[in-house]
Formats: C-alpha cells, sequence, structure tokens
C-alpha cells in the first residue's frame, strides 16, 4: 500500500487499520474474557537498535513485528512490501521539552512560557514525521477524553516568545543570543537527547527545537546521551533541558506524579522539579476527587494551570505505526492499540501451521531486569510479558476488565474526617506462578506492603496512600488514606510479585533476579505473565517461552476459577 493511500486510510478510519483478512480488527471478532493462550511456544525479542537495521529485518522476514516506525520514509517503504501489513493507532504517548524549573532561565514562569511559544510545532511535525503526529499545546494528548478541547490550538509566536523575554529584563547582542538581566550573556544551555541511531526522529526532532529557542536566542547546544545515563542525570535534576516521551495513560491523575511538589524526592517522577502551591492544591483536589465530576473539574483546572506555570513545553502527540509480516493470523489492532500488543502475543499463530517462534523487534538493550528498579520502556517490554497485575486493560474500550482477580469492590467507609476508600479485590482461585507454585491474595499484599516500606520510586506514588492491606482467603482488601476516584486503578494496576522472592530481597536497588550467584532470588523472574524469560544474550535477543502455567490457557480455563 502506498503512503498515500495510507493516509487516506487513516484519515478515514480515524488512525486505526490493519489489512489482513486473518488479523482481528473489530470490537465484535473478540471478546477478551474468552481469549486463550499464548498458542505460540517462544517469543524471540530481537535487539535492533538501528533502524535501518529494523526496517530490512523487517523486509527480508527475519522479523515479524517491528513498532514504533517514526520515520516517514521507512513506513513508506514498508508499506510497499507484499509481505507485511501496516498497523496504526492513535494513542496516548507524547513528547514533551522538560525544562529544570530550578535552573536558570528556567526557574522564571515567563521564560519557559516565551520558549513554548518558540517552538514552531507544525514544522516540526510537517517536516518530520510527514503527519504521523499531531502538534499539541496541552499535557494530556488529544486523544484522551480528559484533554482540554484546545489542546491542539497553536501557541507558536515568536513576538510574543521575545515581548515575554523583554519584559523579564532580557536583551540581545548584535548576534541575536540573549542577555541576561544582570547584564551578562546568557551561558549556552545544552539539550539532552536519546542517542540517533537509538531514536533517529526524537534525536532530529531536538534539533528542531533547539533551532527554534536559537531564533529568539537562546543559546542552546544539543547533547545526545545513552537513554539509561540521560534518564539517570533527570532523576537526579542534573540537567537545564531534555527532549523525552511518556505514555500518559488512560486518566489526568498521572499529572500528579510528574508535577506535584511532593513528587520530587523519596522516588517521584517530578523531573522537572517543579514547585508550586496554587499547581499542588489543584493536584491534590484531583488525587482526591469523589466522583467523576469532581475529578473533571479538577481536570481542567489543573490544564489550565500547567498551560500558565508551564513546566514542560508539549511538542506532539504520535501515532504508533507498526509492520506485521502476513505469515501470521489472530493479530489484534484497534484504534487505540497497534499489532506489538499483548492480545496479539497471545492468539497469533502461523498460518502455515508449522509452529516456530515470533520474532519482535527489541530496539534498546533492556539492561535492568530487576521489576523494582527498572524504568526504561525496554526493559518493561520484557518485563510486561512476565507480569500482570490484578486488572487488565479491555483494547477496545480501555475501561478496567479482570486480570488475576474476578471482581473488585470500591466502597467509601467512615464519616468526617475518618472517610476512606476500601478497595476489595477477589482473587481467581487456582492461580499459578511460572514455577508451578501456588499465587493468591498474600502475594499481592506482600508486594503493596514491600513497594510502601520501601518506598520505591516506580511504585510510590500509587502506593503512599495506602493505609493498610490485608487479606482473607482469596479476598485482598486494601484500606487508603483518603477517598479518591482514581485509587482503583492506581492499587490495580501494580504487578504482583511473589511474597517468597520478596522476603529474600535486602537491597531492592541492587537486587539482580538474573544472577545465579544472588541469594536474594531466584535465577530467572519468577511471574505470573504469559511468558517466562528463557534466555537473554545481551546485544542480540531475548528469547521468551510460554508460561505453561498461565491462566489463559486452554488447557487451564477449568482450573481456575
Amino acid at each position: 500500500m502506498s503512503l498515500a493511500k495510507f493516509n487516506r486510510v487513516f484519515l478515514t478510519v480515524s488512525a486505526f487499520i490493519l489489512i489482513s483478512a486473518s488479523s482481528l480488527c473489530a470490537e465484535e471478532v473478540l471478546d477478551p474474557s474468552s481469549v486463550y493462550g499464548p498458542r505460540i511456544e517462544k517469543l524471540c525479542m530481537v535487539i535492533v537498535r538501528n533502524s535501518d537495521s529494523q526496517v530490512l529485518a523487517a523486509e527480508r522476514g527475519n522479523v515479524d513485528i517491528v513498532s514504533e516506525l517514526a520515520r516517514p520514509s521507512d513506513i513508506e517503504r514498508l508499506s510497499r512490501s507484499s509481505k507485511l501489513n501496516m498497523s496504526l493507532a492513535r494513542g496516548f504517548h507524547a513528547f514533551f521539552l522538560l525544562l529544570n524549573n530550578t535552573a536558570v532561565p528556567w526557574n522564571d514562569k515567563y521564560v519557559r512560557q516565551a520558549a513554548a511559544e518558540a517552538i514552531d510545532r507544525n514544522n516540526i511535525v510537517r517536516t518530520i514525521y510527514s503527519g504521523y503526529c499531531e502538534p499539541i499545546n496541552s499535557w494530556l494528548p488529544p486523544v484522551s477524553p480528559w484533554a482540554l478541547p484546545e489542546s491542539t490550538k497553536t501557541i507558536f509566536d515568536r513576538e510574543s516568545s521575545r515581548k515575554k523575554l523583554k519584559s523579564r529584563g532580557y536583551s540581545w547582542n548584535l548576534a541575536g543570543l540573549l542577555i541576561a538581566p544582570d547584564g551578562k550573556a546568557v551561558p549556552n544551555i545544552k539539550l539532552l537527547t536519546p542517542l540517533a541511531h537509538v531514536a533517529p526522529t526524537t534525536a532530529e526532532m531536538a534539533e528542531q527545537v533547539a533551532d527554534s529557542l536559537r531564533a529568539v536566542g537562546f543559546p542552546v547546544d544539543v547533547e545526545p546521551m545513552d537513554f539509561s545515563a540521560m534518564i539517570s542525570k533527570l532523576d537526579r535534576k542534573d540537567y537545564s533541558m531534555a527532549v523525552l516521551a511518556w505514555s500518559m495513560g488512560r486518566n489526568p491523575d498521572s499529572l500528579y506524579s510528574f508535577y506535584h511538589s511532593s513528587m520530587i524526592a523519596d522516588g517521584g517522577y517530578n523531573m522537572t522539579a517543579t514547585r508550586d502551591k496554587v499547581l499542588d492544591s489543584a493536584l491534590d483536589n484531583l488525587r482526591f476527587a469523589k466522583d467523576k465530576k469532581e475529578a473533571e473539574s479538577a481536570s481542567l483546572k489543573v490544564q489550565h494551570l500547567l498551560a500558565d506555570i508551564m513546566p514542560s513545553v508539549p511538542i506532539y502527540s504520535r501515532f504508533s505505526v507498526a509492520a506485521v509480516s502476513r505469515s501470521w493470523k489472530n493479530i489484534l489492532t484497534t484504534d487505540k492499540i497497534t499489532a506489538d500488543n499483548i492480545w496479539s502475543f497471545l492468539m497469533a499463530e502461523p498460518k502455515d501451521g508449522q509452529m516456530r517462534p515470533m520474532n519482535i523487534v527489541l530496539a534498546e538493550e533492556p539492561r535492568n531486569l530487576n521489576p523494582l528498579s527498572a524504568s526504561s520502556a525496554y526493559s518493561w517490554q520484557v518485563l510486561g510479558m512476565i507480569y500482570e497485575s490484578m486488572i487488565a486493560t479491555n483494547p477496545f474500550t480501555l475501561e478496567d476488565m479482570p486480570g488475576l482477580v474476578s471482581s473488585w469492590n470500591v466502597k467509601n467507609c467512615g464519616t468526617g474526617k475518618d472517610i476512606h476508600t476500601e478497595l476489595v479485590f477477589n482473587f481467581i482461585s487456582g492461580l499459578k506462578w511460572n514455577d508451578g507454585s501456588p499465587l493468591g491474595a498474600a502475594d499481592m499484599k506482600a508486594t503493596i506492603d514491600f513497594l510502601r516500606k520501601n518506598k520505591i520510586p516506580r511504585y510510590f506514588d500509587s502506593v503512599k496512600d495506602v493505609a493498610s492491606v490485608s487479606v482473607s482467603g482469596n479476598t485482598l482488601t486494601v484500606k487508603m488514606k483518603g477517598v479518591s476516584y482514581w485509587y482503583l486503578d492506581n492499587i490495580g494496576g501494580i504487578p504482583c510479585l511473589p511474597r517468597k522472592v520478596l522476603d529474600k530481597v535486602r537491597d531492592w536497588q541492587n537486587w539482580n533476579p538474573m544472577d545465579r550467584k544472588d541469594k536474594s532470588g531466584p535465577y530467572g523472574l519468577v511471574g505470573c505473565g504469559p511468558f517466562v524469560l528463557d534466555e537473554y544474550r545481551a546485544g542480540e535477543y531475548v528469547m521468551m517461552k510460554k508460561n505453561p502455567h498461565y491462566r489463559m490457557l486452554k488447557n487451564k480455563k477449568d482450573d481456575v476459577k
């Protein structure tokens, strides 16, 4: 299919496409509760860091799925292949320019506003991505039902940007570079970005962002670096600017993690070091909204405040594009997820009936496979196959559906200042870890208790309001310190870890479950997801094999209730 036709289809069907008679692409085709699998014996994640090599591997049939295609030339090239189908979805993936709010000149909100107005988002989208993303000026992607109606309205205005800078005492030298209010030249500002061979379009975007800022006088130098090293700098607040992308999830409560002042330290994700009392109050109201109506009002307030404070600068929201080999059937795509999703890996089967591993591209070394400390998306591409949570997500509606639990109940208890939310989860009977040992509510209690005690960054925001956790048979009860519309998803989405493993972990940061010599845990990773880690060869591949005890295997349907 040509790129032009691909774009026409995209415009016609709202960013939703998978062309194959043996693929699933409509809600009525699939009842998620009826799915069984994995039907494949092995899933091989081939580590291919170079984008050109990824495309070539797909064309040659060396890999079956290449996801997160960003360069339009690659999409065009692969769409012409008779061996491949293209999968496209509008998701929640957004790119931001992070500003260290404690560093000069970003400690002034008006300077941050000036930077936001200086960036020509439309030109970035047009020249780099050929329309496979949309410019945004909000902190939630436009596809989110919680996003502001004006989330795609352009704010690019260099004249206004210069006026704001002038009003804050800045001037310009003969070379057009900024002079600070103290009369000294603004020192060079480093813009961190991932290495080009890992994220070529992100690196190119960083250069264009830098050019936009230079156009109004900011002296910007782009500094590409290893992604893990970059994240480490962001965590320490040892930076001035950086470009970074993340998934905002299904609801605006995630904004609390990124912009509430309490999340600067103790494992929070406030990488911009945003500290604003009015914003904190609004985020508190959002976090502790008692119902959807309160949540909607608070969400609007928070987003308008962010537009004023401008702690980071939204750039664009990306469409997800994947190329899929036509040699497979039962590949699922929706308008919200591309083909590289857990449902595809559960249902996929070779068309010719000859069982073989499914090969998918892993664009970066996973490096850290400790589920307690791993933060990289590439690590969680692997870990997400091994671990599951109490509540899953319906791929069509993005609504909650049962995962490790058959049902749940949310109730508000107490009166006055003692009012609080209780979450009651009923675990499925007969669940097992991938080593065959029993899994139950006690494991989830151990997980939550461990995360609370150690204030583990990835999960800190989800568990910090937990008051107590108790178990009675297959029932887990979590009492929260207050009332919040968001507590169910925050707690229900935590991956369940085995109590027997956590009891042995003494140093969670340095725990390496892959180390045969480490007595704090077994070799490999004990999880309950559809796959088990079989072999990991650094720089080559991560081989996963089917979990023989997985709850959704066809022969296990009668074992779990």
